[in-house]
């Protein structure tokens, strides 16, 4: 589900007020909460027809992030991520679509709700230069559209292609 306009200005700002951090900021076009993990689809047209139907019966979700830190294990992360507590609408089509199109080891487990900011690039040294970078944060924002991406991995970083939209009810 794409960052709405609201979460891409609160990262940026903390991108701005972060500067420094020797990390791969992701692009603000590229902000997105993932509900399902990577995987192929040799049909991705029969996934854009499904979440056209899932979506339909969806209203937007607003959302809530009070955390920025490092994980998703702070004494070795790989990335810099704000997370929050998922409302009950985005836990119920976080199970609906992991069923849908999940491997079905995860269907079941509970949604953290994350966006993630940046990577650390290890390869070539850049790491936190705190690991205790932890902050209170007050963001929100409405998601508001299911996105099928494809993933694109470059060494720059993952670019992604938006393959279909399937909006929700902003009702």
């Amino acid at each position: 589900m794409p960052a709405d306009l609201a979460l891409r200005s609160a990262a940026a700002g903390f991108r701005r007020d972060h500067d420094d951090l020797q990390v791969r900021w992701i692009s603000p076009e590229n902000l997105h909460v993932t509900l399902v993990p990577p995987w192929e689809s040799d049909d991705p047209g029969t996934v854009c027809c499904a979440l056209e139907e899932i979506a339909a019966g969806c209203s937007a979700i607003p959302v809530r992030f009070d955390v920025v830190s490092p994980g998703p294990d702070p004494g070795s992360p790989r990335l810099l991520w704000a997370t929050g507590m998922a409302p009950v609408a985005l836990s119920r089509l976080f199970i609906t679509l992991r069923r849908r199109f999940g491997d079905g080891k995860e269907a079941d487990r509970e949604m953290l709700l994350h966006l993630t900011l940046a990577r650390f690039d290890r390869q070539r040294g850049r790491t936190m230069p705190s690991p205790t970078l932890h902050g209170q944060v007050e963001w929100t924002g409405v998601l508001d559209e299911l996105r099928l991406y494809e993933s694109v991995l470059k060494p720059s970083g993952a670019e992604y292609r938006v393959l279909c939209r399937a909006p929700l009810d902003r009702a």
